[in-house]
């Protein structure tokens, strides 16, 4: 398939999900809010997920959230090597979401949610949280293409990014495991300790 192909099934997509004229202004609200806050509410669950559950899922915390980092890394790379324009520069279908003109692929906040959500898949002890994430990653990246700022292929940049990123923790993972995880669990569980924080609301690592 040609590069121009490609483009034309990416405009065609993104004009079958984009919100139309006549989109209810309950959906678009629903867009703005996924599109908002998703990503703080994955922040709180990871948050929670930290302090309420054991050692083996806090490894899976801290190697999902070395994916993301790398993860915003390659994607802020890529696109200051290729720049795609955005929907609304090309003047196609319609904005409603306000955005910066800048390069669109891949989506930086479907890179986030993507690469916490595929690496905490990659650990068993940690997989239901991925399975929620990765709901909440297609959600967002339903709501960015719906509200006019992204392309499909953006959110499949995304992810592909976040796949690679994740597989290149999970090989190196057990260096991290063994060499730095145990200190940083340590370092926080010695915060606790100093502060008093009961166990049974902070429990220790198990």
């Amino acid at each position: 398939m040609s590069l121009s192909a490609v483009e034309l099934w990416n405009q065609n997509a993104f004009l079958a999900i984009n919100a139309g004229a006549q989109a209810p202004a309950y959906v678009v609200a629903i867009a703005r809010m996924l599109t908002s806050w998703a990503i703080y509410l994955a922040m709180i669950l990871l948050v929670f997920a930290w302090v309420r559950r054991g050692r083996a899922v806090r490894f899976a915390l801290l190697d999902a959230t070395c994916a993301a980092l790398i993860g915003l890394v390659a994607a802020q790379g890529i696109a200051a090597l290729w720049y795609h324009p955005r929907p609304f520069e090309i003047g196609l279908g319609r904005q409603l979401l306000d955005h910066a003109a800048e390069s669109s692929f891949p989506s930086d906040h479907a890179t986030l949610m993507f690469s916490l959500a595929v690496s905490l898949l990659l650990n068993a002890a940690s997989r239901r949280w991925g399975g929620v994430l990765l709901l909440l990653g297609f959600a967002v990246a339903w709501s960015r293409i719906y509200l006019g700022v992204h392309f499909p292929l953006d959110m499949f940049g995304a992810f592909g990014v976040a796949a690679f990123v994740s597989f290149l923790i999970k090989l190196v993972g057990s260096h991290l495991h063994r060499l730095y995880y145990p200190r940083l669990i340590s370092i926080y569980e010695t915060g606790l300790h100093r502060l008093r924080l009961p166990d049974y609301i902070f429990p220790r690592a198990s």
